[in-house]
């Protein structure tokens, strides 16, 4: 019998009484599921899974991404998305080290944006006997909500429009100025033209109604959003820069700090979320799988 035992205000539940390197039946995971999409960010604590046997969870909510970069997937499992800083036998980084550095929502740039992100912790950096790393998400339905209803009106006839191409060239003077300031260097694996063709700019509305909830949330994210349509870029950012810190107020959002076996699952239409790179250069490494949500319009 599983519990569901809730964390954050808005969003973010641990799930207990579940073994996901086991075979789910059929209650058991509709009962996850529900708890799931009802809290926006939930976890399992003590997990012991192999990259496989993520995979096969959740595939059961759906299909499957495999990233745009291919150099930051796991070798034999291209739906294993690597988040690490850990470096190989050759110095190379054996995943996306840069990932998550703006508050974002996983593949918000795509036609077919994705329903749920699932991470698993397999290496935690701890020190002092304090984990580093945390997680930060914020429901964007929840800020939606609390909204003036005038404000909400106004919204629902708003385009927004994302762009991988313009996340990328912000990453990456982002790091640059990291290493001017020697907090961290961070090796940037350029998209090629094929990568970035790929992934096209993407309209769609500011407002998205959640298909499995219903709930109406804002699905717009500093990392991706590159403008506002119908009006000038200054308008638009200005607008967007008073929505962003709406989303982010602390009352919308669940802080994860994680421990080795974690296994955390967010909503990517319902929620955005912000790494944070406290703990070079203590190793860190968690495997990610991304599930497909339907197209936006």
């Amino acid at each position: 019998m599983i519990t569901v035992t809730r964390i954050g205000k808005h969003l973010g539940a641990e799930i207990s009484g579940v073994d996901l390197s086991q075979p789910l039946d059929d209650h058991t995971f509709a009962q996850i599921a529900n708890a799931f999409f009802d809290n926006e960010v939930a976890f399992f604590r003590n997990q012991n899974i192999t990259a496989a046997q993520q995979i096969a969870f959740t595939r059961r909510f759906g299909t499957l991404e495999a990233h745009v970069r291919k150099e930051a997937r796991l070798g034999g499992h291209d739906e294993i998305f690597v988040l690490s800083n850990k470096l190989d036998a050759d110095g190379r980084a054996i995943g996306a080290q840069d990932a998550g550095r703006y508050w974002h929502s996983d593949l918000s740039y795509k036609r077919e944006p994705s329903m749920l992100s699932a991470l698993y912790a397999v290496e935690v950096p701890v020190k002092n006997g304090v984990a580093l790393g945390n997680t930060y998400f914020a429901s964007s339905t929840a800020a939606f909500a609390a909204l003036p209803e005038a404000m909400r009106q106004r919204l629902q006839k708003i385009r927004n429009v994302h762009s991988y191409r313009e996340y990328r060239l912000k990453n990456y003077a982002a790091q640059q100025d990291e290493e001017r300031r020697r907090i961290r260097t961070v090796q940037e694996h350029a998209p090629t033209p094929e990568q970035l063709a790929s992934v096209p700019d993407t309209e769609m509305d500011v407002v998205r109604e959640h298909p499995v909830t219903k709930r109406q949330g804002l699905f717009i994210n500093d990392g991706h959003t590159a403008y506002l349509t119908g009006m000038s870029r200054a308008e638009s950012d200005t607008e967007l820069a008073k929505l962003y810190a709406h989303i982010t107020q602390p009352e919308f959002i669940y802080g994860h700090s994680w421990r080795v076996g974690d296994l955390l699952m967010w909503d990517n239409i319902a929620v955005q979320h912000k790494a944070t790179f406290d703990y070079d250069p203590l190793p860190r490494l968690m495997y990610r799988t991304t599930v497909r949500g339907p197209a936006v319009t």
